[in-house]
């Protein structure tokens, strides 16, 4: 099994001032089913852009953009990126990633510089302001208790999480929201748990946040029983069709955060026609600690920040279709 660190590399086989290509590999460790895991596949093309403007002075993602073209597959890979406008304050990038000469994935890409500004007037929401976002996960990492994660998802020995029940509880048709049959606007899921990389050797980067910006539990999962769109979600494959992942800010490096944890919150809120289509808002933000370590220090909440929002549409399909496309040239489906 491959850490996620090492998943994402790759390397330049070209470059001009204008454009270059990367060879990659898709690992099989970083599956749902046969198919590599969106957010995954999608860090590979984070990761060349990265490379490719290292030497600038836009270096760091600020807003990418990919549309899932056919399921990718394990195995070789090509990045192309090219430049497509170069401004004062952002660069926009294309790439693309392929596999046997077909374009699996097209993404556009801005990247820019994630220092904050001093001095001037304050542009930015944070505590103690009382319209400043504030963590949405209710506990300590340190009381979580470790959960196990869907069969389907073949980084399950490389990944640790812990659900925020206090959140899911909130989908029960028994919870104040979802009683109120008077209720305006409400309606969708929500989860949250605190996740983490279960290898030392392992860490998160840049490019690894679209993959946990595609790591949550899908709306119909979320269903109560007795809700008919939630039959026979257990064996169901939720692909991405589009994702979108905003860079908040960089990912900190002090000790007072956790280098391999992040806390996830995810709303869904509908579930429409054609093939069980449905939205996910994903927020990715610091930990003050490792699961079940560390100590619950007065002011934790207010230190954690938001590092990304990754939003997508997705796509409620039977999970055979999967292990169908995993093993065949999908290049024509």
């Amino acid at each position: 099994m491959v850490p996620l660190v090492r998943a994402l590399e790759v390397v330049e086989t070209s470059r001009s001032s204008e454009a270059a290509t990367y060879a990659t590999k898709l690992d099989g460790s970083w599956t749902i089913g046969s198919i590599p895991q969106g957010g995954y596949a999608f860090g590979l093309i984070v990761e060349a852009c990265i490379r490719f403007q290292s030497e600038t002075a836009h270096k760091e993602p600020i807003h990418i953009t990919a549309h899932f073209l056919r399921a990718t597959n394990v195995g070789p890979a090509e990045v192309s990126v090219r430049v497509r406008k170069i401004g004062k304050n952002f660069t926009n990038l294309s790439a693309d990633l392929t596999q046997g000469g077909y374009t699996k994935l097209t993404s556009q890409l801005i990247f820019g510089d994630l220092t904050p500004v001093t001095g001037g007037i304050p542009r930015t929401l944070a505590p103690s302001s009382p319209y400043a976002r504030r963590l949405p996960l209710l506990n300590h990492p340190s009381a979580a208790v470790r959960d196990g994660m869907r069969s389907a998802w073949g980084f399950h020995s490389l990944l640790n999480w812990s659900m925020d029940r206090a959140i899911i509880a909130r989908n029960a048709m028994s919870s104040q929201a979802q009683a109120d049959t008077e209720m305006i606007g409400g309606g969708g899921t929500e989860w949250g748990a605190w996740c983490e990389l279960s290898r030392t050797d392992d860490e998160i980067t840049p490019s690894s946040l679209p993959f946990f910006g595609d790591t949550f539990y899908n709306l119909p999962i979320l269903l109560p029983a007795s809700e008919p769109a939630s039959q026979g979600t257990l064996d169901c494959w939720f692909p991405t069709v589009t994702m979108t992942v905003e860079f908040k800010a960089r990912i900190p490096s002090s000790q007072e955060y956790a280098s391999r944890t992040v806390g996830l919150f995810s709303e869904s809120r509908f579930l429409t026609d054609p093939h069980g289509r449905h939205n996910a808002h994903v927020e990715v933000w610091t930990a003050p600690s490792a699961i079940g370590q560390g100590n619950i220090e007065a002011g934790w909440r207010e230190k954690q920040y938001c590092i990304a929002v990754a939003d997508q549409m997705t796509l409620t399909l039977p999970m055979n279709l999967n292990r169908r496309l995993g093993s065949k040239d999908t290049s024509k489906l």
